[in-house]
């Protein structure tokens, strides 16, 4: 393949990804978990919790 063509289907490409991106921050859906997100990780930092430990908590059996 030539480098003009690589170069091309490179940008076509990243021209397709851009618009998906943009579709998903209009996603209220993905805002919202975004949100949740942001704040159970600031939660963890104010009690000092990791993924791991918060887990356990959940589901116990998880741990074995």
């Amino acid at each position: 393949m030539s480098k003009l063509a690589e170069f091309r289907r490179a940008e076509r490409e990243l021209q397709e990804q851009l618009a998906l991106l943009e579709k998903l921050q209009a996603d209220t859906g993905l805002q919202s978990e975004m949100e949740f997100e942001d704040k159970l990780k600031a939660l963890m930092g104010e009690y000092g919790m990791d993924l791991a430990k918060v887990v356990s908590i959940l589901d116990p059996q998880s741990v074995e």
